[in-house]
């Protein structure tokens, strides 16, 4: 049993089940008297596959180092801005969100560098991350991976 102290007295309590599935984040998890910060979104143990919703950051800071095997990251490509494009045949707003918006190049790609610290603390030695994008983003995640320098791509 690993029991870390969090900003508030009462210490949280962590322990191993020894499950392949499960991720080392205790369901009251440093929520510091706030909403919790995920929900887990679907759970199959049969095949081991459990997907959390939520701050991808603030879940993966919560995580225990060297605990993850695989991550699968779609991040934002960051192109809600207004625009349109043609599906199927129509004409579509590309805008996905708050969350999708582009806040400049130096803040996206200190976005993509956060929460590729994230997980590299997270993944395994031998782990691997494989990341979704388009050309938008792409080259900014390929250059913080270099900049990380233990992430290989």
């Amino acid at each position: 049993m690993l029991i870390l102290k969090p900003m508030k007295k009462k210490p949280i309590k962590y322990s191993h089940s020894g499950n392949p599935l499960e991720f080392y984040i205790a369901e009251e998890t440093a929520s510091y008297g706030h909403k919790k910060p995920f929900f887990t979104y679907y759970d199959n143990p049969e095949r081991s596959i459990r997907l959390l919703k939520g701050d991808c950051i603030e879940i993966l800071n919560q995580a225990r180092e060297n605990s993850v095997d695989m991550i699968f990251a779609d991040p934002p490509y960051f192109l809600s801005n207004g625009g349109i494009t043609c599906h199927a045949g129509r004409m579509v707003s590309v805008n996905k969100g708050k969350w999708d918006k582009s806040k400049g190049v130096i803040e996206n790609h200190e976005f993509i560098l956060n929460w590729l610290k994230a997980c590299q603390r997270v993944l395994k030695p031998n782990g691997t991350i494989w990341v979704s994008g388009t050309t938008h983003i792409i080259y900014s995640v390929g250059f913080a991976m270099q900049e990380l320098g233990a992430l290989s791509i």
